[in-house]
């Protein structure tokens, strides 16, 4: 027999995924950071991240923003066939290596969404060129903690940098 759990404190506890998001409910995305050679990567996206909304900023920069890989894991898929998978369909490599540094939870503003996001600093096995996956790369922009460029989508540059000293 299976045991019926209580829930009293509103831990987590939900069904199948939706076909589409809603007020209130919770996404888990992954965050991903490449990185090649000990540098970091950021692909410049004029169209944002695939299948993600842009940020508010994105109209002051025609040439597009810098963004990581970033996309929602899959009902029963393991971290390792999520990062793999989100990897080669958004930068179009492989991956070597991967470590979870930091997982992020918060409930969003805008929609009441619970937003659990795992954090992974990724080792690719190649450098990714420009070309389309998912949406147009332009750019491969290659950095280290000591120069962050400062045109992020998401990430404001000094948020990234300590993020980057405490757990890159």
């Amino acid at each position: 027999m299976i045991h019926r759990y209580l829930w009293r404190n509103r831990e987590a506890n939900f069904g199948r995924p939706l076909q589409h998001q809603v007020r209130g409910g919770i996404h888990i995305t992954f965050e991903l950071i490449p990185k090649w050679h000990g540098r970091y990567l950021a692909l410049r996206r004029p169209k944002g991240i695939p299948g993600h909304e842009l940020p508010p900023s994105a109209s002051r920069y025609p040439r597009g923003l810098l963004y990581f890989c970033h996309n929602l894991i899959r009902y029963g898929e393991t971290a390792d066939d999520c990062i793999r998978r989100i990897v080669k369909s958004q930068a179009g490599v492989g991956v070597k290596s991967w470590r979870i540094v930091d997982i992020d939870s918060q409930v969003q503003a805008k929609d009441g969404q619970w937003a659990f996001m795992p954090h992974a600093i990724v080792e690719v096995a190649t450098k990714p060129k420009a070309g389309i996956y998912g949406n147009r790369i332009t750019e491969v922009v290659e950095f280290s903690k000591r120069n962050i460029p400062g045109d992020f989508g998401w990430w404001d540059s000094r948020e990234l940098k300590n993020f980057l000293v405490q757990f890159g």
